[in-house]
């Protein structure tokens, strides 16, 4: 038997290079249902033979009470796999004999008579029973590579928002990595993560007319809630977005004295960034502020709420009146915006309520409003370059004066 053993080592070792073994189809990603077949397959059969092999290991383990010999063979074992593990290997069989065979060979020679034979008819159980761990475990990877890069063809197709390319790719999955019972909502999933992925990438090179076309009954949108509320999300900031720039676009052109851009309006009206009431007002017939609509314009300025700034200017520079009025009103805007606000609403109201009480003439005459307007532009001044106390003493001083109006109606 020892002459056997050293005979049958040695053939190992001489043997011929085999021919090319079976190549899996798992690089090409075309034929995804043979590979998962033939990979599934082999899995089986070398779990089939694991378990076929654990009464037989455990059999000659105990006649022979080789404790250690099964420790060293394990060893043995375990490196021979992980080597293999990372090797190109094309023959599975004739690759482990090539790496097995020297370790057990080395092992045996520490080992005379009756132990070398245990040691042998061992180290032949644990050498098949870790070759076909190491080929289960080699095929298990095998699938999961696979799976990784079908997986990574379909998440950049979805990336790209190729929904056509995506949904091919779930296809090719079909029965091998995606379960037909989880296909069509596989399949649902794709097309709404590529819709979404598409709109995206339409908000970043047309933002206007990606929320244009979003606004469209006709439009293609998300299935999914998820994909459709994180959608609605972005429109939303983009929305929001453009209406501070185009604020800012807009405050320049009227403070150089030039008309909106009356193409920006359409698309800005179209994409929802602006009411479609502020459209068809920039495309009135222009007409000059009389006394009333001009005080009213300064007291609108003046008590506007905290935040509120973009949407003045917007209603400024679509306002049907002459470009030097918006350039004005435009002016008052940004006089007023580093004073505390508190303080200028509050005088806006007491000049008001003073007008509106006859204090400086009949409500509605052109000498009250024109008094109304001037004291709104001194009120300005005085917040801009005089201490709060003293501005409201000259409200207060105001509020004392007798009123020698009489109002006939």
């Amino acid at each position: 038997m020892l002459c056997s053993m050293a005979i049958r080592m040695k053939e190992w070792g001489m043997q011929a290079y085999p021919r090319q073994g079976v190549h899996l189809p798992v690089n090409s990603l075309n034929d995804w249902g043979r590979t998962g077949k033939v990979l599934g397959q082999g899995v089986a059969e070398a779990g089939e033979g694991m378990a076929a092999l654990v009464p037989v290991i455990d059999k000659v383990a105990r006649a022979g009470k080789t404790a250690d010999v099964a420790a060293m063979l394990d060893e043995i074992g375990r490196e021979t796999a992980d080597e293999l593990a990372h090797l190109p290997v094309r023959d599975w069989n004739y690759s482990w004999q090539q790496a097995y065979a020297p370790r057990v060979q080395e092992m045996l020679n520490q080992f005379t008579g009756e132990e070398r034979q245990q040691a042998l008819e061992l180290s032949e159980v644990y050498g098949r029973r870790y070759s076909l761990e190491g080929r289960r475990n080699l095929e298990l990877e095998r699938i999961h590579q696979a799976r990784r890069q079908w997986q990574e063809r379909v998440d950049s197709a979805v990336q790209r928002g190729d929904e056509k390319a995506a949904c091919q790719w779930v296809e090719q999955g079909r029965g091998v990595f995606v379960p037909e019972a989880e296909m069509q909502q596989t399949l649902s999933s794709t097309r709404s993560r590529s819709l979404q992925c598409s709109w995206q990438q339409q908000l970043q090179q047309n933002p206007y007319s990606a929320l244009a076309d979003w606004q469209s009954a006709e439009s293609r949108k998300p299935e999914g809630e998820k994909e459709k509320s994180l959608l609605e999300s972005e429109m939303q900031k983009t929305r929001e977005g453009l209406f501070s720039r185009l604020a800012g676009q807009l405050s320049l052109a009227v403070e150089q004295g030039d008309e909106p851009d009356a193409r920006l309006l359409e698309q800005a009206a179209a994409a929802g960034v602006i009411p479609g009431e502020m459209l068809e007002l920039a495309q009135q017939p222009r007409s000059a502020l009389g006394l009333a609509e001009s005080c009213d314009w300064l007291r609108r300025i003046d008590e506007r709420e905290p935040g509120t700034e973009e949407q003045l200017v917007l209603r400024i520079a679509t306002a049907p009146i002459p470009a030097e009025q918006r350039r004005l009103l435009m002016q008052r805007l940004r006089a007023t915006a580093d004073l505390p606000p508190g303080k200028l609403s509050s005088t806006s109201r007491t000049l008001w309520n003073l007008y509106r009480n006859g204090r400086f003439g009949c409500p509605g005459d052109a000498a009250a409003m024109q008094s109304l307007g001037r004291l709104q532009e001194e009120a300005l001044q005085r917040l801009a370059t005089r201490p709060e106390k003293e501005t409201a003493d000259w409200l207060a001083q105001l509020r004392r004066e007798e009123n020698n109006w009489v109002c006939f109606e």
